[in-house]
C-alpha cells in the first residue's frame, strides 16, 4: 500500500514533525506500507519509522528541523553516544526500505558554529587556510541522524544523504543490510560524520557508493555491544574521501569478521583502510581487499591519521566515557588472516603494521604499487609519525627509514611483487 504525503495536510517549508509521524504512524498500523515524499521541502524533527518505508521523489528535500527543540531521545542507550538522537529511526522492525532519486538533508550547519574552528593547542601556529582544515565547534547535536537497531531485512538506495551533523547512517545489531546507489555527502569540517556505521550487523552488503565524509565513510565495529560481532560484510565499486578513515574495519573491543572489499576508489584522505583491535580484547579476522586505488591527503586539525594508505592497529585503546567496561578478554592474536592484493597507493605516509607482542599474524600484501608525494601538514603531527589514534601510543619511523611498509611486532607478514616509487 502507497500514503503520498500530498494527499494530507502537510504543509511545504515549515517543521511539520506531528503531521508526518501521522502518516508514517498510519503506514505502520498496516503493516509498512510505503510512505511517498513528492516534490518539495518538507521539514521535520524526530520521527519513529516503525515498519513503514519511504520513497522520495525526484525534487524532494526531507529536511532536518534545525531547532533543537524539535529532538528527542529515542530511549537507545548508545555505549558512545550515550543518548540517542535522530531524524528518523526505526528499532524491532523489518522489511524497511528508503529509496528514490530524492534528497534527505540532515541539517548539520543548524547545530555547529562554522565560524569558529577547534584549532588544536599543540604548540604550531596555524594558517588560515590550516583553521579552515580544523573540525568545527557544537553545544548540541543530533547523535545518530538515521538510526536502525535490532532491524532485518533493511534497503537504502538511490538516494541522496547530505549534511550530518554525526553518524549518518548507524545500523546496530541488525541484519540483512543491502545499501546501494548512495550518495553521501558531508561537510569535511564537521567530526564524527560517519557516512555508514554498522555494530554488530551481519550480512552486509554495500555497492556503487560514493561518500564523503568528515570521519569514517564506512565503518565496521562493535561499540554498542562489545559481545556481538560484526560480521559477513561485502563491499565493492564505491568511491570514498574521508578526514578519518575511508574504510575502518574493527575498533577497540570490537569483533569484526568475515569482509570483501573490492573495486573502490579512496582519494584525498586522511588514512584510507584502517584495521584497530585493541590488544587482548579486540578481533579483526578473515579480511580479503582486492582491487584498491588508494590516494591519501593529511588536512590539519584533530584528525585521526596521518597521511597512512593503509595502516593496522594492534595497540590498546580504549575511552573511559564508553558506558560499558573494558571486556573480560586476553585473546594473544587480534588482527589475523588479512589479504591484500592489487593495491596502488600514492600516499603522504607509509603503510603501517602496528602490533603489540605479535599480536598481528598472517598479513598478505600481493601486488602492491606505492609512490610517495610531499606533504603540507605532516609536520603537525611529526614527519615519522605514524599515527595510531586513539590508542596513545607514539609511533615513530626509525631515522632514515627509506621503505614503503613499516611491521613492527607482527608475526608472518608477506610482500610479494612490490613497486616502489
Amino acid at each position: 500500500m502507497i500514503l503520498n504525503l500530498k494527499d494530507y495536510p502537510i504543509e511545504q517549508g515549515v517543521v511539520q514533525t506531528r503531521q508526518i509521524q501521522a502518516v508514517l504512524d498510519e503506514a505502520t498500523r498496516l503493516g509498512g506500507a510505503v510512505v511517498v515524499v513528492p516534490a518539495g521541502l518538507y521539514v521535520t524533527g524526530t520521527l519513529d519509522l516503525g515498519s513503514a518505508s519511504l520513497h522520495l521523489e525526484k525534487g524532494a528535500v526531507l529536511k532536518g528541523s534545525g531547532d533543537w527543540a524539535d529532538y528527542r531521545h529515542n530511549g537507545f542507550r548508545h555505549n558512545e553516544m550515550h543518548e540517542t538522537i535522530s531524524l528518523l529511526y526505526s528499532m524491532g522492525h523489518d522489511d524497511i526500505t528508503i529509496d528514490g532519486d530524492g534528497v534527505i538533508d540532515l541539517n548539520a550547519e543548524a547545530f555547529y558554529h562554522m565560524d569558529r574552528p577547534n584549532v588544536p593547542d599543540d604548540g604550531h601556529e596555524y594558517s588560515e587556510q590550516q583553521k579552515a582544515e580544523c573540525t568545527r565547534t557544537y553545544d548540541h547535536r543530533p547523535t545518530q541522524p538515521i538510526f536502525f537497531y535490532d532491524c532485518r531485512h533493511v534497503t537504502v538506495r538511490g538516494i541522496t544523504i547530505r549534511n550530518a551533523p554525526c553518524w549518518t547512517l548507524a545500523f546496530h545489531s541488525s541484519e540483512d543490510i543491502h545499501i546501494s546507489g548512495l550518495t553521501i555527502d558531508n561537510d569535511m569540517t564537521i567530526p564524527n560524520n560517519d557516512g555508514m556505521h554498522f555494530c554488530g550487523c551481519r550480512n552486509v552488503l554495500i555497492r556503487d557508493c560514493n561518500i564523503k565524509a568528515g570521519d569514517d565513510c564506512i565503518a565496521l565495529s562493535g561499540i554498542t555491544n562489545w559481545e556481538r560481532p560484526c560480521e559477513n560484510v561485502t563491499v565493492s565499486n564505491c568511491v570514498m574521501t574521508s578526514v578519518s578513515k575511508a574504510i575502518s574495519i574493527g575498533y577497540m573491543h570490537s569483533i569484526v569478521r568475515n569482509v570483501t572489499i573490492s573495486n573502490c576508489m579512496i582519494y584525498e584522505a586522511q588514512r584510507g583502510v584502517a584495521l584497530m583491535a585493541s590488544k587482548g580484547t579486540g578481533l579483526v579476522e578473515h579480511v580479503l581487499i582486492d582491487n584498491l586505488r588508494i590516494d591519501t591527503h593529511i588536512r590539519a586539525g584533530n584528525w585521526w591519521g596521518n597521511g597512512e594508505p593503509i595502516c593496522l592497529v594492534g595497540t590498546f585503546h580504549h575511552y573511559d566515557r564508553y558506558l560499558d567496561p573494558v571486556p573480560d578478554r586476553n585473546w594473544p592474536v587480534n588482527i589475523r588472516d588479512v589479504h591484500f592484493s592489487h593495491i596502488s597507493c600514492t600516499g603522504e605516509n607509509v603503510i603501517g603494521v602496528i602490533g603489540s607482542g605479535e599480536n598481528i599474524e598472517h598479513v598478505v600484501f600481493d601486488d602492491l604499487y606505492f609512490a610517495h608525494k610531499e606533504s603540507a601538514n605532516k609536520y603537525l603531527k611529526g614527519e615519522r609519525c605514524i599515527d595510531v589514534s586513539p590508542s596513545v601510543e607514539k609511533i615513530e619511523l626509525p631515522e632514515g627509514f627509506k621503505g614503503c611498509v613499516y611491521v613492527r611486532e607482527s608475526r608472518d607478514v608477506q610482500l610479494r611483487n612490490v613497486t616502489v616509487q
